[in-house]
């Protein structure tokens, strides 16, 4: 897949040059510092970056292209300052996308590498029904807007979405072929509808994916099709109310949900997503609490979250003013259980061996306010298990981010 990725930048580049006199761009982009101590004993300075851009390409009114990359540093302060460090970068998306009359609806024809309108976010409500930003604040990441996946809606392949002119809906079909199984091409078929009401809106989407036998699986040499099983995934984005009143937002998903011919259901916790947040507003101030299990390879990208299945309190507040700037101020106070499922309280020799190893507590207050036209965040992070662990140098961390949209 990485050299189709190279071709697709080296494509989007040259239309971009090419037509770049007729076009319009406009994009998103930031990143973030953190600092800490990569040792417990003695302070070992450790500042990572965590980076994204994401634009859009304008060609004509009714087509345009999508470009999202990430990347994701180790430690930068060595003991030879600007020494390689071993870093991440991830092209999470090139699409090029173009828009129709059909009837009384609009048609959206999208040809797509990488992660494409990824459920667990709400980039789709966003794209199609130019709706502020719903999802939970526990979900910030500065990988890009696909930080938080509740399955890998991502490879190469096509969607097709149709958006009704009179109604608050909209409806996709998404055909693509990716490598999540370590042994097989899987060949993916999703449905997809959303819709935005006053107080109601919702994101649903679910599919099923094929392995495709290759030429190296000798034991299939005679046959044109063999299938052992069936990957099935599922995934939901609602919220009830809206961002100026109370509310509940919820998410939900399973992603490679193994099913064999006797009707047996293969289910990993680890693939196992869920969000339960009560959101509520008292004069200015917003509180939220959720409930949450998330897979391990989501929770390294998130800023909020220290462990798979746990709790966040957020409280703030987004009209402080410190002289002549708004700021929004808040604090998150979060416990969870590291590298634990909802699937291991049926392990009863999981549930014996829990320790405080597997315990993560955190507060962690932080703010935002407007800068030279961007965002500006700064973070800091108490570990409250490090306190009783004695563990003073990684006791704090501290993040520094900045976003802006152009």
């Amino acid at each position: 897949m990485k050299h189709k990725f190279h071709i697709a930048l080296t494509f989007f580049i040259l239309l971009n040059t090419s037509v770049f006199c007729e076009s319009y761009f406009s994009g998103y982009t930031g990143g973030k510092l953190n600092f800490g101590s990569q040792d417990s004993d003695v302070f070992s300075p450790q500042l990572k970056l965590q980076a994204f851009f994401a634009g859009q390409l304008n060609f004509t009114p009714n087509i345009w292209s999508h470009l999202e990359f990430s990347l994701d540093s180790g430690n930068l302060i060595s003991e030879s300052i600007f020494r390689k460090s071993e870093s991440i970068f991830m092209i999470d998306e090139v699409s090029i996308i173009g828009r129709a009359s059909l009837a009384n609806s609009m048609n959206y024809l999208s040809f797509f590498l990488g992660k494409y309108d990824p459920i667990g976010t709400d980039i789709f409500l966003q794209r199609y029904f130019s709706i502020e930003p719903i999802a939970s604040k526990i979900t910030e990441s500065y990988l890009g807007f696909a930080g938080s996946n509740l399955y890998p809606l991502s490879g190469i392949g096509i969607a097709d979405v149709i958006r009704p002119q009179s109604s608050p809906v909209a409806g996709g079909l998404y055909l693509y072929m990716n490598h999540e199984d370590d042994d097989y091409y899987v060949f993916n078929s999703d449905l997809r509808f959303a819709g935005n009401l006053q107080y109601f809106t919702w994101d649903i989407a679910g599919g099923v994916g094929f392995p495709i036998i290759d030429d190296d699986q000798k034991k299939y040499e005679e046959l044109l099709i063999a299938v052992e099983k069936l990957y099935w995934h599922a995934g939901t984005t609602i919220l009830i109310g809206n961002n100026y009143t109370n509310g509940l937002f919820l998410q939900g998903g399973l992603y490679n949900a193994g099913l064999k011919k006797k009707g047996n259901l293969e289910i990993s916790g680890d693939d196992i997503y869920f969000i339960f947040e009560p959101r509520f507003i008292t004069h200015n101030f917003h509180t939220n609490i959720s409930l949450y299990s998330i897979p391990s390879k989501t929770v390294r990208s998130l800023l909020f979250v220290d462990g798979n299945l746990g709790a966040d309190l957020n409280i703030y507040s987004e009209d402080i003013k410190i002289g002549k700037k708004f700021f929004t101020i808040g604090c998150h106070f979060a416990a969870a259980l590291i590298d634990f499922t909802v699937m291991d309280f049926a392990d009863s020799d999981k549930l014996n061996s829990i320790n405080t190893d597997y315990l993560s507590a955190n507060i962690t207050p932080y703010t935002t306010t407007d800068f030279l036209g961007g965002e500006l965040h700064f973070m800091a992070s108490v570990r409250i298990m490090e306190i009783l662990r004695r563990n003073p140098c990684n006791i704090v961390t501290i993040d520094l981010g900045y976003r802006t949209k152009f």
